[in-house]
């Protein structure tokens, strides 16, 4: 702060200086002071860039300031000033958080009508947005839709999309994209391969699950914790605690270390397939493993023993 005095007094400020002085306070949470800031480089005559308004939108935006964001948008555009994707980008962003998605979409016109072209990031976060406002048509149209706007789907474009249609149970969208990315070429992730499995067994479909599982291991690759974590919860919720038990108990053989997720899973089947010997089993095995059981554990424990 006392060098920026002295370069105000020696007139030694810039937009350059400008922009990591707004960066350096929005990252300190600093919002005020950062919109104090703004009319003191209007008032020095110092002409804004584009970066300058995509490091204040992305601010204000990130600090929860969307509609003052969304006003010093208008007002850039009104003067004609300079303006990226980076800044419509974060608008895009803020709106989509606040579940303001047609505002969001409609953003898209504003960006052509001021010259500014959208990018891969930027639809994946409508098509993110358009998913978790439940608008699974509008997600796949827009897909569609991308290459018109001369932007390319990507490998996370794909994943968001087929985790949206796997939890809506649209499980042949779902496999419908991922032959159309195997078809371009593409590998399958371990990313997508547990939101597939998350999917199938969200939708009580264990067995595809299952199979999907097998596929996976036989084509060399090696689940993680996590895609783990995800088939043993599948294998609980249907009642098929014993698969689940072995599938844990094979872990170790395939490097991958059990985690609390795992074990509270696993003694959560086993309370509510009433089988009190072998969730007290995991329990002493969490004890053990070095983890610290959490308020989950604590209450899994609490509500198994009342129910045996």
């Amino acid at each position: 702060v006392e060098l920026w005095d002295v370069m105000g007094r020696e007139g030694r400020r810039n937009v350059v200086s400008f922009n990591i002085f707004f960066r350096g306070l929005f990252e300190n949470g600093k919002v005020e002071e950062a919109i104090s800031l703004w009319q003191i480089l209007q008032e020095n005559e110092c002409v804004a860039d584009s970066t300058t308004y995509g490091v204040l939108i992305h601010g204000l935006c990130k600090n929860g300031y969307l509609n003052r964001a969304l006003w010093l948008l208008t007002e850039a555009e009104d003067r004609g000033d300079d303006m990226d994707v980076f800044g419509y980008s974060s608008i895009i962003n803020g709106l989509c958080n606040a579940k303001r998605v047609d505002e969001a979409i409609g953003m898209l016109d504003r960006m052509a009508k001021h010259g500014c072209n959208p990018n891969t990031p930027v639809c994946n976060t409508l098509i993110n947005g358009l998913i978790r406002a439940s608008k699974i048509g509008d997600a796949i149209r827009f897909f569609k839709e991308m290459v018109t706007k001369d932007c390319f789907p990507t490998v996370v474009t794909y994943n968001t999309l087929i985790d949206g249609v796997c939890k809506a149970e649209r499980f042949d969208e779902a496999y419908r994209l991922v032959k159309e990315m195997l078809e371009k070429g593409w590998k399958l992730d371990m990313i997508t391969y547990s939101m597939l499995i998350r999917g199938l067994c969200h939708g009580k479909k264990i067995d595809m699950a299952l199979s999907l599982w097998c596929q996976v291991v036989e084509k060399g690759l090696k689940p993680d914790v996590i895609m783990h974590n995800i088939i043993i919860h599948g294998l609980c919720s249907a009642g098929k605690v014993g698969d689940a038990l072995q599938l844990y108990l094979g872990m170790n053989q395939c490097d991958c270390v059990p985690n609390l997720v795992t074990l509270n899973t696993l003694m959560e089947g086993f309370y509510k397939a009433r089988d009190c010997e072998n969730a007290s089993v995991v329990w002493a095995r969490l004890l053990r493993s070095g983890l610290k059981p959490d308020i989950i554990s604590y209450n899994i424990v609490l509500k198994g023993l009342c129910s045996c």
